[in-house]
């Protein structure tokens, strides 16, 4: 009895002290190497312990040294800005209405279907939580068609915290021309450069797969000093191929040694860009 009880409240403490400390030295491990600057994608480090646009999920690309996070924003009902990717809430919560159907009220008393799941976060709150953390945000606007009240509400808070001239826009972003770099894809590149010349690199950088960029588009934005964020996330459904990792490494390391350093990508691509 008495080696028991001395087990328990000697050998056990330190045993659970040696476990923490083992789990401590072992998340220090992944750090992102410089100078590449990583966006995640989905608002944050992900990899199906952590839901897309969550605290957590931003914690952890914190904790890896990403530059920045690529968030989805959404308006409710009452007009409040929040991040979350789905039109509707059917596959994380026990609701299948959408955001614009339902109050921010409605939208926070959210039950989440994964255990351990939190409502979605306000925009205000993650930019402030990010604040001093990351670099950078990609804000993908998610609304059809945005009103000038959320165009007003979402600058306000990048202004509020920081974000505003390191922000770049994908989607809805032509409100934000000449305040932050808007996304054009490779479809759009010429009647862009048509447009806007010399300026092109002022209000845009080129959005494209990894799998997608040429030796010569890469050029092209070279000599135009337009600057490419270079993509790679997994399938939008279904299962990725088995050589999907492989093929995005080779992509990754041709992209680098052209020079390329911003990167939006899902975490399961950062060991290409770990240090050793």
């Amino acid at each position: 009895m008495y080696n028991s009880i001395l087990f328990k409240r000697i050998f056990m403490p330190v045993a659970a002290g040696i476990l923490s400390v083992a789990s401590l030295f072992a998340q220090e491990q992944i750090h992102i190497q410089a100078p590449y600057r990583l966006i995640a994608h989905r608002g944050g480090v992900v990899e199906g312990k952590n839901m897309e646009n969550s605290i957590a999920a931003l914690d952890e690309a914190i904790r890896r040294g990403y530059s920045g996070v690529e968030i989805d924003v959404r308006q409710s009902k009452d007009g409040v800005l929040y991040l979350y990717h789905n039109r509707t809430f059917a596959r994380d919560y026990d609701s299948d209405k959408s955001g614009s159907e339902m109050s921010w009220a409605e939208i926070s008393a959210l039950r989440p279907l994964k255990d351990g799941g939190k409502p979605p976060v306000r925009l205000e709150d993650y930019c402030r939580y990010a604040q001093g953390k990351v670099n950078e945000l990609m804000i993908d606007i998610k609304e059809r068609r945005p009103s000038p009240d959320f165009y007003r509400k979402l600058e306000d808070v990048l202004k509020e915290t920081g974000f505003m001239e390191t922000s770049w826009f994908f989607g809805h972003g032509d409100y934000f021309r000449g305040k932050g770099k808007i996304s054009m894809f490779l479809s759009e590149k010429d009647s862009v450069f048509a447009t806007y010349g010399d300026k092109t690199k002022d209000y845009y950088f080129l959005f494209a797969w990894t799998e997608h960029l040429t030796g010569q588009t890469l050029k092209w934005c070279k000599d135009n000093g337009i600057e490419i964020m270079a993509c790679a996330n997994l399938p939008f459904a279904g299962k990725p191929e088995a050589d999907n990792i492989p093929n995005a490494g080779r992509n990754i390391r041709w992209l680098k040694d052209w020079g390329i350093t911003v990167f939006q990508i899902d975490s399961e691509y950062d060991i290409f860009f770990r240090e050793k």
